[in-house]
């Protein structure tokens, strides 16, 4: 009887234990995705102002009370507006900040390649020329010819 009480106490407690720490650990995310109003590019995780230790004291009690992560944070946008967020929404114009950076990158990648591409063409065109060497017969009769065209005019 003794032993049945033991167990059913320690499983309760385990249950209390795993249950406390998937809040703390959501608690912990919800704080490093939260940015400090007050303090310019830190979360309110990193900040130690007042404000942020009251922010995270607040979302501890949202959890507690059973709010989901979106919950809490379209409060505090909705407190704070949208730039309390680590990162921005991905709709309306906030979604071309996700959309122009990874096209910027591919017309980046894009022209690095046509460049290359056409510093190799004319390499090749270049080790083309260099690998014809006329000979000084040939070089003699094209210098007459310059010379009497030169003449001529």
């Amino acid at each position: 009887m003794i032993l049945a009480i033991f167990f059913t106490a320690l499983t309760a407690s385990c249950y209390n234990a795993v249950d406390s720490s998937y809040s703390e650990e959501r608690a912990h995310e919800l704080n490093e995705n939260v940015m400090c109003p007050v303090c310019p590019g830190e979360s309110i995780d990193q900040s130690q102002n007042p404000l942020a230790i009251q922010m995270r004291e607040i979302i501890k009690n949202k959890l507690d009370q059973g709010w989901t992560d979106q919950e809490i944070k379209d409060y505090f946008v909705e407190k704070y507006g949208p730039s309390v967020l680590l990162a921005p929404p991905s709709s309306g114009v906030s979604l071309i900040i996700w959309i122009v950076p990874p096209i910027i990158v591919v017309f980046a990648i894009l022209i690095l390649i046509a460049v290359i591409k056409s510093m190799s063409k004319s390499k090749i065109v270049d080790d083309r020329l260099m690998k014809v060497k006329p000979s000084q017969t040939k070089i003699s009769e094209y210098s007459k010819r310059l010379e009497k065209m030169i003449d001529e005019s």
